[in-house]
């Protein structure tokens, strides 16, 4: 019986970003909503009062740090090339 791993993929793989550094790399504020709500489990919510901050405050830097981690992704993507 054939499994997936048996089957060419169409899709070239990329080796994994370093995301360890990429988050050490983001500001404190940006670094502690995504810990606390990715690596913590929190709701947006839960993590805005854990932190101190009004919820649209969370929600906000939320966003803006997950659109800073996709452009270092993207970026780190670019630049190493791709394995066959």
């Amino acid at each position: 019986m054939l499994t997936r791993h048996d089957i060419p993929s169409p899709v070239r793989e990329t080796p994994r970003p370093p995301m360890e550094a990429m988050l050490q790399s983001l500001p404190d504020r940006h670094r502690e909503i995504i810990i606390a709500t990715y690596f913590q489990g929190r709701t947006t919510g839960d993590a805005a009062r854990a932190l101190g901050l009004a919820p649209d405050t969370a929600k906000a830097r939320l966003y803006h740090a997950m659109r800073v981690l996709s452009w270092m992704v993207d970026t780190y993507r670019q630049d190493v090339p791709y394995r066959n």
